[in-house]
């Protein structure tokens, strides 16, 4: 019954929130802008060091429909 409360209790992250501190993968070089893939879509991207095509990134923020990463 406690984990009923406690699941019920959780903030549900979803949407871009959601996105927050995932792994994905750049599919596009990075310097500074790109296309990342994360939970099964493509989203843009940018970070403040060069990233290469095919490396995992970090999702650090959220800017509207753009992803601020990190590489891992």
């Amino acid at each position: 019954l406690s984990l009923v409360i406690r699941a019920r209790a959780a903030k549900v992250a979803t949407g871009s929130a959601g996105m927050l501190h995932e792994i994905g993968v750049a599919r596009t070089a990075l310097s500074p802008e790109g296309k990342v893939f994360i939970h099964g879509e493509f989203w843009d991207a940018v970070s403040t060091v060069p990233v290469e095509a095919g490396a995992r990134v970090r999702v650090i923020a959220v800017e509207g429909l753009r992803l601020k990463v990190e590489p891992v």
